[in-house]
């Protein structure tokens, strides 16, 4: 008699979840707007965030483009740092590159 054999399948898949606690508001338009593009030293960060803006300045009437290097990517941002810097845009950008 031959034995029978079952199999358990589990499904690696899930529900979608976004966290959004602690999260800024999204503004409704971009016009006007300084946009702040902050890298971290990796090799083509910097270019991703200026193809990022020049997209986004030719759809919307942006004010300014502030651009800061935090320098270490091994390293967050001192809260310093990123408390000047979020004094001078209104909505910020950040890429890693390689």
């Amino acid at each position: 008699m031959a034995q029978e054999t079952s199999f358990h399948v589990l499904d690696p898949t899930a529900s979608q979840s976004i966290a959004t606690d602690g999260m800024a508001d999204r503004p409704d338009s971009l016009a006007g707007m300084r946009i702040g593009l902050l890298t971290n030293d990796k090799m083509n960060a910097a270019n991703l965030l200026d193809a990022i803006y020049d997209v986004l300045a030719e759809r919307f009437e942006v004010s300014s483009a502030f651009r800061v290097n935090k320098g270490d990517a091994s390293r967050p941002a001192e809260p310093e740092f990123l408390t000047d810097f979020s004094n001078e845009v209104d909505v910020a950008l950040l890429a890693n590159g390689d």
